[in-house]
């Protein structure tokens, strides 16, 4: 097979699975991961050494905003071995990414209601690797 057509539809497949409904991704890496209480579990923070990170420093989990108020995601990340870059996700869509290892993501205003704000590690050809911190937020 062509080496672009490969490209192409390898592009589109991870398109199409970052915006499938969750039911239809059960158990892949881009589904939002959810505790017993239905919300956003935290994820891995960690690698299986311990020694890689990704820290939310703020909003904090289970914080309250106020509806028109744009978010600003504060983050501080230390990469695993294979690790390259972040992505922002807001309720299972990507937002964004950023190679910057710590700083500040502006997500911008979201609507009233309660909203899964992730940030997931992945290699440079965009695939996850499995390290992430998920934190709710609530806008009123």
């Amino acid at each position: 097979m062509n080496p672009n057509i490969s490209r192409i539809l390898w592009v589109f497949a991870v398109v199409a699975l970052s915006t499938a409904p969750a039911w239809a991704v059960a158990d892949h890496p881009l589904q939002l991961a959810m505790n017993n209480s239905g919300k956003a579990a935290e994820g891995s923070g960690t690698t299986t050494s311990g020694a890689k990170y990704i820290k939310i420093l703020a909003p904090a989990n289970d914080a309250q905003l106020s509806a028109g108020t744009p978010i600003v995601l504060s983050y501080a990340v230390t990469l695993a071995p294979n690790g390259n870059h972040i992505h922002v996700y807001v309720d299972n869509h990507m937002v964004g990414l950023s190679h910057e290892l710590q700083g500040n993501f502006a997500i911008g205003t979201l609507p009233s209601g309660t909203h899964a704000i992730c940030i997931k590690e992945a290699t440079a050809a965009h695939v996850l690797i499995g390290v992430n911190r998920c934190i709710v937020v609530t806008v009123k």
